[in-house]
């Protein structure tokens, strides 16, 4: 496995974490509460959720700043 996938797979796997715990806070801890703090443990959720896909972004993002920085420079005619 190269450095690059390894990263990304890292970055993959915490990030799906990050994602799923934020929507277990959302679903689960957030249904029994009452209004406020339902939209408070809601929108928390929601936050923790978009962090974790924020997180599988900048994976994807290294890798393919590794993978282009192998890649020879192109040529122009």
């Amino acid at each position: 496995m190269t450095p690059a996938i390894k990263a990304s797979a890292r970055h993959w796997v915490f990030g799906t974490m990050i994602a799923l715990a934020g929507v277990a806070i959302n679903r689960v801890l957030a249904t029994g509460l009452e209004d406020r703090a339902h939209a408070v443990l809601a929108a928390a959720g929601q936050l923790i959720a978009l962090g974790g896909l924020f997180v599988i972004l900048l994976g994807i993002r290294r890798r393919l700043r590794l993978a282009n920085a192998d890649a020879p420079p192109p040529v122009s005619s």
